[in-house]
């Protein structure tokens, strides 16, 4: 059998797997006791160690089984928790995670896992046996209660069943129930029937073979076993193969004139004890459905299509005066919202995707900088756009590195201040309007902002006249420029001037802003702003020449409408004064090629922000507030500077979206 339309799905599984592995390691770290813990993570490398076998991934089946191994000693008190195993345990998951990714794009594995293993075994063989308070074993239990399996039988199925008993064999009547949830129903099935064609003859199944293989069958499966073997040999290999919860094993007879083959029941094993969850009626009720992103774009492509339709045909509801007409188009436009926000809903995931890695990264960084951390996650369940997700996980990566490394102070340098020797980071996403904000907050040293200006004159981004005339927020926003760092000496956390940069342009990439706040002595606190998602925006619509355009409306701060004699020129560039703040003016006609805007009255003027810059900009008519749908460029117009996308507006007219970060970006570089 071909397992290779598998692959995909396996390491979503895998992926799990190793993610639990991991999570239950943090727990354990602190509570090494617990054998509930243990119990969990054999589980999950036992399964691991199944698929991989299953997939014919021998090399990750191999390092797996010695990682097995331990936890096993470790569950039945042969060995007792050390700081060196947990340390050993959590380089092992590393390991997991790195063959994994190889066999995923490769095939093959190139890492050498020879020493890992060894030491694993030497573990193993050195570590002197310690009693543990054992959890819930993930041996097999007994249960008495469950119903006995029935086969339906015709006459062939009862001679055969009479013969094999003359031949002194048995017949069992074999019941799997499979996992919830479980994503290759039909694999782990072809493997129950390998294992049990190795023990004896497999007659019949129910369901049949053939809906066994096209998954057409819920969580649990009967097989007719014909073996010399003991019932509980049978029990033994099926209990072997991962993602089973259930075995049921009964004796099944073939007495004339009954309708079926009755099986009497002889023993029942629930792996964990973790037995089967239903909906009363024997059949297990799914809660998720695993669907190909590649499917859920395709929808929101055809729903943004209908948007746009749906906006056309209200534009021209708007001549129409038939009753029945015009209440039909009100039904469609509340029917096609309805479906907009629905389908906006499948592409929303929750951020803890990403949360899940930082306990353990936090872990590993208090460690390498010798200090106490505690990490608090809160908001985790708040959910984002999926094309978000993918972008947000490196920003957060930096900015919780900074933390520990910047922010925290060390044991020694707390207790001196009087904090507690354990630092805090706290990690909180919640919604804010049609926002959603991230924030990575500690309660470390805060930043030093005369030491910022002292490094900033430097490293030459300003002088000392400009540092001087600062404002202490305008100070704490140098640390987002390029190359900039306070740290003098190099480590491998931090000190590089990489980082805070790159997490304002992944902010802006996003149409999202970064804001900082922090207080000496009180700690700091970083604040990402993402919309809810990328496919449709609110857009101020703004005629640029004879071309509309689209601002997001997340970039626009207000709107203006200047007189001409209140322009002025600095160094060759128009400039206005509002409230005290010098503003750049640019001409978006002039800006996209459009030609210039040439007012003899008030010129409408809108004030646009991205990070720390603002400006502001012709434009040649104001035309309202719409929601838009984005549309990417063509491949063959490249990347257009200055433009992120287009939108096709209710009239079929064609807006370009634009990219204020770029434009901003651009007239810094300009100056400078």
């Amino acid at each position: 059998m071909d397992f290779s339309e598998y692959k995909d799905v396996f390491a979503v599984e895998a992926r799990e797997y190793i993610q639990a592995l991991n999570e239950n390691l943090l727990q354990f770290e602190q509570t090494p006791t617990d054998g509930e813990l243990i119990a969990e993570m054999f589980r999950a490398a036992h399964s691991l160690k199944g698929m991989a076998g299953t997939m014919g991934y021998t090399q990750l089946a191999d390092f797996t089984h010695h990682m097995e191994n331990l936890l096993d000693a470790l569950r039945n008190g042969e060995i007792g928790a050390s700081g060196e195993l947990i340390n050993t345990l959590f380089d092992s998951v590393d390991m997991l995670e790195l063959i994994l990714e190889e066999v995923i794009n490769y095939d093959t594995v190139q890492t050498d896992t020879t020493a890992l293993k060894e030491h694993l075994a030497l573990i193993l063989d050195n570590e002197s046996s310690q009693p543990v308070e054992s959890g819930e074993s993930a041996k097999s239990t007994i249960d008495e209660t469950v119903d006995a399996p029935i086969l339906p039988l015709n006459e062939y199925d009862r001679e055969l069943i009479k013969e094999a008993v003359a031949k002194g064999y048995a017949s069992y009547g074999v019941t799997v129930t499979l996992r919830d949830n479980v994503l290759m129903k039909s694999v782990r099935a072809y493997t129950v029937f390998q294992a049990l064609e190795k023990l004896g003859t497999v007659v019949k199944s129910v369901p049949s073979a053939e809906d066994l293989d096209e998954e057409r069958f819920d969580d649990h499966f009967t097989v007719l076993l014909f073996t010399k073997r003991s019932s509980a040999d049978v029990e033994a290999v099926i209990l072997n193969i991962p993602e089973i919860v259930q075995v049921t094993i009964a004796q099944v007879t073939a007495q004339a004139g009954e309708p079926m083959g009755m099986a009497v029941p002889m023993k029942t094993a629930v792996v964990g004890g973790d037995r089967p969850r239903g909906n009363g009626r024997g059949r297990i009720v799914d809660k998720f459905v695993r669907v190909e992103t590649e499917r859920l774009d395709e929808l929101n492509n055809l729903v943004g299509e209908l948007v746009i339709s749906r906006t056309q045909v209200m534009e021209m509801a708007k001549y129409v005066e038939e009753a029945l007409a015009r209440a039909a188009v009100a039904q469609m436009d509340r029917v096609t919202t309805e479906l907009q926000y629905a389908a906006m809903k499948l592409r929303m995931v929750p951020v803890k995707q990403v949360f899940d890695r930082f306990p353990r990264m936090v872990r590993d960084l208090a460690k390498a900088a010798n200090k106490e951390v505690n990490l608090q996650v809160v908001g985790e369940e708040t959910e984002l756009d999926r094309s978000l997700m993918n972008q947000i996980g490196d920003p957060l990566v930096h900015l919780i590195r900074n933390a520990v490394d910047h922010g925290l102070e060390t044991e020694a340098e707390r207790r001196q201040v009087g904090k507690p020797a354990a630092g805090q980071i706290r990690l909180e996403a919640r919604h804010e309007g049609s926002h959603v904000v991230i924030e990575v907050a500690d309660d470390g040293r805060g930043i030093d902002v005369e030491a910022v200006k002292e490094k900033a004159v430097r490293v030459g981004l300003i002088t000392w006249e400009q540092a001087a005339k600062m404002a202490p927020q305008e100070a704490q926003g140098l640390i987002f420029e390029p190359g900039f760092s306070t740290n003098d000496e190099v480590t491998d956390v931090s000190g590089r001037g990489v980082g805070m940069d790159a997490v304002r342009a992944a902010l802006e990439s996003m149409n999202g802003s970064v804001d900082l706040r922090s207080e000496m002595g009180r700690g700091t606190t970083v604040s990402l702003r993402l919309p809810l998602t990328l496919a449709i925006i609110q857009a101020l619509l703004v005629k640029a020449g004879s071309e509309m355009c689209a601002i997001p409306i997340q970039s626009v701060r207000e709107n203006l409408k200047v007189a001409p004699e209140a322009i002025k020129t600095i160094h060759g560039e128009r400039v206005i004064t509002l409230r005290n703040e010098v503003l750049p003016l640019l001409d978006l006609a002039d800006l996209l090629g459009f030609g210039a805007v040439d007012h003899k009255g008030g010129l409408p003027v809108i004030v646009v922000e991205a990070g720390a810059i603002k400006a502001g900009l012709i434009v040649g008519q104001l035309m309202g507030q719409q929601e838009v749908v984005i549309k990417s460029l063509s491949p063959i117009l490249g990347d257009v500077r200055g433009v992120a996308g287009a939108a096709v507006l209710g009239d079929g007219t064609v807006a370009l979206i634009l990219d204020v970060s770029a434009v901003l970006n651009d007239l810094t570089a300009e100056r400078n």
